[in-house]
């Protein structure tokens, strides 16, 4: 029997699923990122993904597989055996499917393992992309540097969002310019864009709550402020966005907007703000300046690759302070709002625009996206 070698494999990350992307509004923009990934090297899409019943989120006409966890799993079993188990019987009841692939591509830096042992056992060329690599941010244990440099090392190539982890890995772990790669998260400007909109709110603040976002200096400011507020964001520090909330008129909060209606809060806003502890390459950030917001981010990692203080964003100190300083100096000044708005907007359209990274996406695969199809023999 001959198999073609057609297709992209996207390996989500242990426990992640469509449904998942999905609940957090997230669905819309992934899948057509990788389906027009897939269009402009000529491949079909299949997805790897630890669901259950994620081929209810495909829509008639699409080319895509989606390779499921199996029911007979049992759910009781902790998160970790359930998808051990999953990825071991996968190597059997998906052989097929794993013999027409032309290349592997994990989501996440966390699926790269499965990917290696895919590698390993059809010979599957594997691309490590990581849009939240933070290694270099961090202090991490020498074993997981050492299981990174296997990694690294055994991949065919690593695609990264951040020059500086870019750089770090390169440095460290040995790795050639032409094997890593660094390419901004891709925006969509039809859909992310400028309007007219009139302005409902002086701030918005888009993003998970997490402790890694600085919650605390949110909820600080909040407490403080009388300007009107929106969140948009959910995570583990929701109760404390939900008390403050009920206690100030002048603050809404959404916990989940699909992506694709993400433009209406964006362009609604007069400041956008990002104050997290670190970063990879924030969507969110990255959204708002798209919509030509001025916008004011924390000066660390992730955060200070976008924005060039005063050029096309602020740049603050981690205090309620220089942030409240901040907001007001564009809240009073228009004329300044509006440059930084644009110099966002040009600046997005220049490092992250989605068609010209797939372009330039696509070109780094080259050595195996855009190869003959060539017959496998089963």
């Amino acid at each position: 029997m001959i198999i073609m070698k057609d297709s992209l494999l996207l390996i989500m990350t242990p426990n992640m699923s469509l449904a998942a992307w999905n609940d957090a509004g997230l669905l819309s923009r992934e899948m057509d990122i990788y389906g027009k990934i897939c269009a402009r090297a000529g491949m079909r899409l299949t997805i790897f993904s630890y669901g259950r019943n994620d081929r209810q989120y495909l829509t008639a006409g699409q080319r895509i597989t989606v390779l499921e966890m199996p029911n007979w799993i049992p759910l009781k079993l902790p998160f970790t055996i359930q998808n051990v188990i999953y990825q071991f019987v996968s190597l059997f009841i998906y052989a097929q499917d794993f013999r027409k692939i032309r290349f592997s591509k994990t989501n996440q830096y966390a699926a790269s393992h499965f990917g290696l042992v895919l590698k390993m056992i059809f010979g599957t060329p594997l691309v490590i992309r990581m849009g939240y690599y933070h290694t270099h941010l961090k202090k991490t244990s020498r074993i997981s540097k050492l299981v990174e440099r296997l990694n690294f090392n055994v991949c065919d190539k690593i695609l990264v969002t951040s020059i500086d982890a870019c750089n770090y890995i390169k440095k460290n772990y040995n790795v050639s310019n032409e094997k890593i790669e660094s390419i901004c998260n891709s925006i969509d400007m039809n859909l992310f864009k400028p309007s007219e909109d009139i302005k409902e709110y002086d701030v918005l603040f888009v993003g998970r709550l997490s402790d890694v976002k600085n919650i605390s200096l949110l909820l600080e400011f909040l407490e403080k402020t009388r300007l009107k507020i929106q969140i948009v964001g959910d995570g583990e520090l929701r109760d404390k966005i939900a008390k403050i909330t009920a206690l100030k008129k002048n603050i809404t909060w959404c916990k989940r907007v699909e992506n694709s209606l993400l433009p209406f809060y964006y362009n609604r806003a007069r400041v956008y703000i990002l104050i997290s502890k670190y970063e990879g390459n924030p969507k969110s950030l990255l959204e708002a300046m798209a919509c030509g917001l001025p916008c004011i981010g924390t000066d660390v990692n992730g955060i200070r690759e976008c924005i060039q203080n005063g050029w096309n964003g602020l740049l603050i100190n981690g205090n309620r302070e220089s942030l409240e300083n901040a907001i007001n100096s564009l809240l009073l000044n228009e004329n300044l709002s509006n440059h930084l708005g644009q110099n966002a907007y040009d600046w997005i359209s220049q490092q992250c625009d989605m068609n010209r990274n797939i372009i330039r996406e696509v070109e780094f695969y080259r050595s195996f996206s855009v190869t003959p199809r060539l017959p496998v023999i089963n």
